[in-house]
């Protein structure tokens, strides 16, 4: 016999034996008194004797059952074990995808989720798994994105079935790398140390039984080789290759760059089982339908048993921000896919900030450079203008939080560093590699003229730039590299050439657009032509992506989620998701402007409760995986013989604790000496 946590019982021992002891030593403190006989001298004597301190204690029964009733308990407190017939440990996994929420699983041909089914199988088998009374620990996990631990280590089957009953499935795809992660993290402790023993057959086993609907992803790293997984397929009925499953498996959606108050959406959809055939696609804003699809759904070719894909394109007026949402007629067996929802960003007007440098004004009477570019931004529908010197913006780009802007416009000022937002340069450079500006060529025409611009560009379309010229160009060039010729760089797109090389370049940023107008104003006679104030509205436009990305929002069930807040706050809660009921609280321990919530497990449209202006309303949470869409367990897939390797076990080593005998044992000694002590208290 071993003990498990002899420390432990040491401690408690230590402390409670000299307590017992302490209670036999006690003197009684009497007070002399006047008695008129002697008769009971004798008794007052002999009980007088045993109270005496620092006296050894006389034997006694009842002494001797309540201290061998303690050490029993002690020893049930060191976790006393003996070799066992079970050695090895049982994780049982339970599948919580998305799939799992698929209804073909079959109860006496009443149709259930296959989540239900599979629930109900690892109830059923636990009597099998925890045959003989064995004391087997098991642990119960819920796999989803993340693997979740249900139960700790027991061998208690109330435990594991009231976790079995409280366990609820997800949206989200399964991660077999997630259950690695818990493997490697549960068998890393002192609870099972399975590379510190070793019996004849070799190191201590973990036993993992995934309760599954398919195959799932394997892991990026294979296990060790004592960890034995093992799969058992939920029953299906036969309502996959009857009904089936139709799915939304990817959306999103942008502004049209002429019209920002036209939306164009895009869809894929997908259909597996008895679900390929034409279905109709509808768009509703705001839960009112604004436009809808008819697909076609049909097999690649007859017979054919892969899935069936279509694309959906929609336009549809959307100018404010609200919920789109694409919807399915459902009536499949996979209810989570049937939507997928976007949160619109309104077309917005940009917020736009002028940089100037310290010296320089802005005087309708002393018309200059800037004086125009801010007269030419005053006029257009902006949502804010701010004109600020160099020194100030400064300050601004040095702050932790992005500038409260959309694009920033320098004119005549070079930024010691790339800004944050996008941005326009008139003049110097903005500090990006691959730029720079050249030296003058020696005997150069002292003007150039526009010679070429890229009018397929969205910018420079409705331009004509062929009566610009320019007195002063500040030749843009690449940085050369060896013997490579001066010219644009990657990521720099030229959309005006002049007679001595590019004098306006679009350049791509990590993710930024900037644009670089390689000569100032005064140096040309730009400012009074017709095409400035519309390039420059353009180039604003642009810059502010109100045409092109960002116009939506959304989010998968796998990812982590994020909502915008006009001011920071501590707390947020929703109301909403894919039931309609959920509730969605998130605490922070500083309040943030854009808290990150974390992956949300259940599709939906969740309502930001109490909003204020400003604040995202909404946060739109999807399924879109076309993995779990496709419910793989349609197609023919062999369960694992589980109950050969799973079952229980003998001779392998392990250990099999036996505290619950030391209780039972140090009870029943106690029901003796309480019978023997009601005894002498009647005789």
């Amino acid at each position: 016999m071993t003990f498990l946590a002899p420390l432990a019982g040491i401690i408690a021992g230590a402390i409670t034996v000299p307590t017992l002891v302490a209670f036999y030593l006690l003197k009684l403190r009497r007070r002399p008194v006047r008695i008129s006989s002697t008769l009971f001298w004798d008794a007052a004597v002999r009980d007088a004797q045993g109270n005496i301190p620092w006296r050894l204690v006389r034997p006694h029964a009842q002494f001797f059952l309540q201290l061998l009733a303690l050490l029993l308990l002690l020893l049930a407190f060191a976790r006393p074990a003996i070799p066992g017939t079970i050695g090895s440990r049982l994780m049982i996994v339970l599948d919580a995808s998305a799939s799992m929420g698929s209804s073909d699983a079959e109860d006496d041909g009443e149709p259930r989720t296959r989540f239900d089914a599979a629930r109900d199988r690892i109830r059923d088998r636990l009597g099998e798994l925890l045959a003989g009374g064995s004391a087997r620990q098991v642990m119960l996990v819920s796999l989803a994105q993340e693997a979740t631990p249900l139960t700790p280590w027991t061998a208690n089957r109330g435990v594991l079935r009231a976790a079995l009953d409280a366990a609820e499935p997800t949206d989200q795809p399964a991660s077999m790398d997630a259950l690695a992660e818990l493997i490697e993290a549960a068998t890393g402790g002192d609870q099972l140390p399975l590379d510190a023993e070793e019996t004849e057959a070799g190191p201590r086993r973990l036993d993992v039984l995934l309760v599954t609907d398919g195959d799932l992803p394997t892991t990026s790293d294979p296990l060790p080789a004592n960890i034995v997984v093992q799969r058992e397929r939920v029953p299906l009925g036969d309502a996959f290759a009857g009904v089936g499953n139709a799915a939304i498996v990817a959306a999103s959606a942008r502004r049209d760059y002429d019209d920002p108050a036209s939306l164009r959406v895009f869809a894929r959809v997908q259909a597996v089982g008895g679900a390929m055939r034409p279905t109709l696609v509808r768009a509703a804003l705001d839960g009112e339908v604004v436009a809808e699809r008819s697909v076609d759904l049909s097999p690649p070719a007859e017979g054919d048993a892969r899935d069936a894909t279509a694309t959906v394109n929609l336009t549809i007026d959307a100018p404010s921000e609200g919920v789109l949402s694409l919807l399915l007629p459902g009536g499949d067996l996979l209810p989570a896919d049937d939507a997928a929802s976007l949160w619109l960003r309104t077309a917005g007007r940009p917020r736009v900030v002028l940089v100037i440098p310290d010296g320089g004004i802005i005087d309708p009477q002393r018309p200059g450079p800037a004086w125009l570019i801010a007269a030419v931004l005053e006029e257009m529908d902006l949502g804010a203008l701010r004109v600020v010197r160099a020194s100030t913006w400064a300050q601004l780009a040095a702050g932790r939080e992005t500038p409260p802007f959309d694009v920033v416009v320098f004119d005549r000022v070079a930024p010691d560093r790339p800004p944050r937002i996008p941005s326009m340069h008139f003049g110097p450079p903005p500090p990006v590699p691959g730029l720079a500006i050249g030296a003058a060529t020696p005997g150069a025409l002292p003007l150039t003229r526009v010679v070429s611009w890229r009018r397929t560009h969205p910018l420079m379309r409705d331009l004509a730039l062929d009566q610009l010229v320019v007195a002063e160009p500040l030749m843009i060039e690449n940085e050369p590299d060896g013997d490579s010729e001066p010219g644009p760089s990657a990521g720099v797109t030229t959309l005006a050439t002049g007679e001595r090389g590019p004098l306006i370049v679009l350049v791509e940023d990590r993710g930024l657009r900037r644009i670089w107008v390689g000569f100032e104003l005064a140096q040309s006679s730009w400012p009074r032509l017709v095409s400035f104030p519309l390039f420059l509205a353009e180039a604003v436009d642009f810059l502010a992506l109100r045409g092109m990305r960002d116009a939506a929002v959304a989010f998968r069930t796998s990812e982590a989620a994020s909502i915008r807040l006009s001011s920071p706050r501590d707390r947020v809660e929703f109301a909403g998701g894919g039931s309609g009921d959920t509730r969605l609280v998130r605490q922070f321990r500083s309040p943030v402007s854009t808290p990150r919530l974390g992956a949300i497990p259940r599709a939906g449209v969740y309502t930001l409760v109490d909003p204020v202006p400003g604040d995202q309303r909404a946060l739109a949470v999807n399924l879109l995986d076309p993995r779990e869409s496709a419910l793989a367990a349609g197609v023919a897939f062999e369960s694992e013989d589980a109950a050969s390797g799973i079952g229980p076990q003998a001779g392998d080593g392990g250990e099999r604790d036996v505290w619950h005998w030391f209780v039972l044992a140090a009870l029943a000694i106690l029901a003796i000496e309480w019978f023997l002590s009601a005894r002498a208290l009647s005789s």
